[in-house]
C-alpha cells in the first residue's frame, strides 16, 4: 500500500550518514515550527525526553502494514500460523525460558513468520540500515513515530508506549483457543488502530535491534489515520508520523559507513546466520569503493616456502 499523506521531512532528500543523522536531530524543531503537537505537560511524560521510534523500509513508497496483510498472505489464518510456529519452536526456544502468547508472537515476528506485528526500533542508524540492506531499485525511506502522541490519540486512556499484558493491550492478540474460534471472517481482533507496544528483550535479535512494536487491529496501513499531523490547535486527535527519504544511489555507500562504526548484519543479528550473511556482503565486489582493492588472502608464515628471507631461514654465516 501507498502512503497518502504528505510528511514534514519527505521533501529533502537525503544522500549522506551526516545528512541523515542532521535531519533526525532536527525532527522536534521542524515538527514545532510546523505547530504540530509534540509532547506537552498533557502528554505523559513530561517534556520531550522519551526516544522517537525508527522504522526503515526499502521503498519509499510503501505504506505502514504488517507481512499478515501484504497480497502474498491474502489467504493466510493467524491462529493456524500461531500454533504451528509454538508447536515446532518448543523445542528450538530458548529452554530456561517462560514465553507466553506474547513472547511466541514477538519471536513469530522476529522469525519473519508473518504477524500484525510492524517492527520499530528506538535507533535511528539501525532503521537506516535496514531501509538500505535490501536490493530494491528505488528510494529508501526511514519512518518516525512519536508512540506517546499516537498512542494518546487512538487509545483511549493511554498515554504511552503500552507493556504486554496491559488492559489496553488485552484485545489485540487472543488466546491461541479463543483465535480459532473467531469468526468466518478470521477477525483476531476488535480493535481499529495499531498500538505501541513494548517487547520483553526475550531474544537476542530483540534486544540487539532495539526494538519495539506497533501491534494491529482492523486497520491494514496506519498511514491512513485521520490523526496524522493535524497542526496545534487544528480541533480532533493528533499524532505524529514522519519520513526521511533516501536516494537509492547511495544505498551501498551508506551501507559501507554503517559497517564501519559497528551497524551491520553481524551486530543486527547476533548468531551465526547474522555472520555467515556479513561475511557474504562484505566479500561482493560492489561494496567494495572505487579506487581500493579487496584484502588479499593472508597467508601462514611458512619457513620451507621458496625465497623466504626471513631471519630464521637464512644460512648461518661460517
Amino acid at each position: 500500500m501507498s502512503s497518502v499523506h504528505q510528511y514534514p521531512s519527505e521533501r529533502e532528500i537525503c544522500r549522506t550518514l551526516p545528512e541523515f543523522l542532521a535531519l533526525v536531530q532536527g525532527l522536534r524543531p521542524r515538527w514545532r515550527k510546523l505547530k504540530l503537537p509534540t509532547q506537552s505537560e498533557r502528554i505523559r511524560p513530561y517534556g520531550e525526553d522519551r526516544p522517537l521510534w525508527f522504522r526503515g523500509q526499502g521503498d519509499a513508497g510503501w505504506g505502514l502494514t504488517p507481512t499478515i496483510w501484504r497480497k502474498e498472505y491474502r489467504d493466510a489464518n493467524e491462529a493456524e500460523i500461531r500454533l504451528s510456529f509454538e508447536s515446532v519452536g518448543h523445542p528450538l526456544a530458548q529452554s530456561s525460558t517462560a514465553y507466553d502468547k506474547w513472547s511466541w508472537y514477538f519471536l513469530m515476528q522476529h522469525y519473519r513468520a508473518p504477524t500484525r506485528l510492524l517492527d520499530w526500533t528506538i535507533n535511528p542508524l539501525v532503521a537506516l540500515y535496514f531501509a538500505i540492506r535490501g536490493e530494491e531499485p528505488c528510494d529508501a525511506a526511514v519512518w518516525i513515530v512519536d508512540p506517546w502522541r499516537w498512542n494518546r490519540a487512538h487509545i483511549k486512556d493511554l498515554y504511552g508506549p503500552a507493556v504486554a499484558g496491559w488492559k489496553e493491550t488485552a484485545g489485540y492478540l487472543l488466546d491461541l483457543e479463543e483465535a480459532f474460534d473467531t469468526d468466518k471472517d478470521e477477525n483476531q481482533t476488535s480493535k481499529k488502530w495499531p498500538v505501541a507496544i513494548e517487547p520483553s528483550h526475550i531474544d537476542r535479535r530483540i534486544a540487539a535491534q532495539g526494538s519495539k512494536f506497533f501491534l494491529f487491529g482492523r486497520e491494514k496501513d496506519m498511514t491512513e489515520s485521520p490523526t496524522i499531523n493535524r497542526p496545534k490547535g487544528g480541533g480532533g486527535k493528533h499524532s505524529i508520523l514522519d519520513k526521511i527519504i533516501i536516494s537509492k544511489d547511495v544505498k551501498e555507500p551508506m551501507r559501507a559507513e554503517l559497517n564501519e562504526i559497528g551497524i551491520n548484519e553481524r551486530a543486527m543479528f547476533p548468531d551465526l546466520e547474522g555472520v555467515g550473511k556479513h561475511i557474504a556482503w562484505e566479500w561482493k565486489s560492489p561494496v567494495i569503493p572505487p579506487g581500493r582493492q579487496k584484502a588479499a588472502k593472508r597467508k601462514r608464515f611458512d619457513r620451507t616456502t621458496p625465497g623466504n628471507t626471513s631471519a630464521n631461514s637464512r644460512p648461518r654465516p661460517k
